[in-house]
């Protein structure tokens, strides 16, 4: 008698561009230990089976440019892969992940690495919180320690009507 028969699934894949990089996580739930990683100038090749041996993982991605298959960083765990991946021309950022525009269920964009080709020259300026604030005039004139501006919450309210009369309308 054999055991189940694994069933073939893609992982899901987390991308997001840099100038000179790109991050990608392979979500590969319960996988063990013994899979087979191979990264290529143009190709990413992912093959392993879960714990349990009922999933077998398979994923082919033809990169959108040549990356450095040299120098890359990998962290694993039982979970997924996180790949950064150098690319071999630093540029203007890639529009997607793969050579091909045709949509791969699998690929998702990486919303929490994610970074606009315009934030990368302001990161600088917007991590700094409080400078930004005290920079930030929003009154237009400034004020000193001693200065206080004038508020109309400051003015003096009317009373309230009488009951009385509010009785007769009823």
């Amino acid at each position: 008698m054999t055991g189940p028969i694994a069933v073939k699934v893609a992982p899901e894949v987390y991308w997001a561009p840099r100038k000179d990089r790109i991050f990608v996580r392979i979500m590969v739930r319960e996988c063990s230990d013994d899979y087979e990683l191979k990264i290529l100038e143009k190709t990413i090749s992912f093959r392993g089976k879960n714990k349990e041996g009922n999933k077998e993982f398979n994923l082919d991605l033809h990169l959108y440019e040549e990356i450095d298959s040299k120098a890359y960083k990998k962290s694993a765990s039982d979970r997924m892969i996180k790949l950064c991946l150098n690319r071999k021309q630093v540029g203007e950022f890639w529009p997607r992940l793969l050579e091909t525009k045709a949509k791969m269920h699998c690929v998702k964009t990486d919303f929490d690495l994610w970074q606009d080709e315009s934030d990368d020259d302001v990161e600088d300026d917007a991590a700094n919180w409080e400078t930004m604030m005290n920079n930030m005039n929003i009154g237009g004139t400034e004020m000193g320690e001693d200065d206080e501006l004038e508020d109309s919450d400051d003015d003096d309210l009317p009373d309230l009507e009488d009951d009385k009369d509010m009785e007769q309308l009823e």
